[in-house]
C-alpha cells in the first residue's frame, strides 16, 4: 500500500521536483480530497511559490539550517503519494491519530508509525481545513515527542483538547 516513489530516473532535480508534483496535483488537486468524507483538505492554490503551491515545497523540501534555504529532501519527496492514503485511511490501526494545539491551533496528526511518517492537518472552518506539513522521522525528528503526544491525547492528559474532535 505505501510505494515509494522512485526518482531513478530522473537526471536532475527540476525533473524530481516535476515528478512530485505530478503527484501532488493529482492526489490534491484534480479530485478534491476529504478527511472523514466531510473535511475538505484545500491544496490552497491561491498560494504559490515559483508555479506550485507553496505546501507542495514544503512537504519535498527541508531546511537547511545553515543557509536558510529548503534543498530536496528525498525522505519528505518520495513518500508524497502516501499522504492522500493516510489522510482517507486515518482509521486505520496502523495511523496513530491524535490532536495537538500548537500555539493557538489544534493540528490533526495521522502518524504511519511504523513507517515514521507524519502528516498534520490544521482545520480552517467547520468543514475545510489544509496540509500544513508532512515529513517523515529521521534523527533530525524525535520520534519520542509525537509518542509522548500521542500519548497525552488518547489519555486525556490536555484539558485543552477535551471535545476537540473534528468529526
Amino acid at each position: 500500500m505505501y510505494h515509494l516513489l522512485d526518482f531513478s530516473t530522473c537526471k536532475c532535480e527540476n525533473e524530481k521536483f516535476d515528478l512530485a508534483y505530478k503527484i501532488f496535483k493529482q492526489d490534491f488537486i484534480e479530485v478534491p480530497l476529504y478527511l472523514a468524507g466531510c473535511i475538505y483538505i484545500d491544496p490552497q492554490s491561491h498560494k504559490k511559490h515559483k508555479g506550485k503551491e507553496k505546501i507542495f515545497w514544503h512537504i519535498t523540501t527541508r531546511e537547511n539550517k545553515q543557509n536558510k534555504t529548503r534543498e530536496f529532501d528525498s525522505q519528505r519527496a518520495c513518500r508524497i503519494n502516501w499522504i492522500k492514503q493516510i489522510i482517507i485511511n486515518h482509521t486505520h490501526p496502523e495511523i496513530k491519530a491524535f490532536y495537538y494545539k500548537e500555539k493557538r491551533a489544534i493540528r490533526f496528526y495521522l502518524w504511519l508509525y511504523n513507517h515514521n511518517f507524519i502528516v498534520i492537518l490544521q482545520k480552517l472552518g467547520r468543514s475545510s481545513s489544509f496540509l500544513v506539513t508532512s515529513f517523515y522521522i529521521d534523527k533530525g525528528y524525535n520520534k519520542n515527542i509525537y509518542e509522548k503526544r500521542y500519548r497525552n491525547y488518547i489519555n486525556g492528559n490536555d484539558i485543552e483538547l477535551k471535545n476537540c474532535e473534528w468529526f
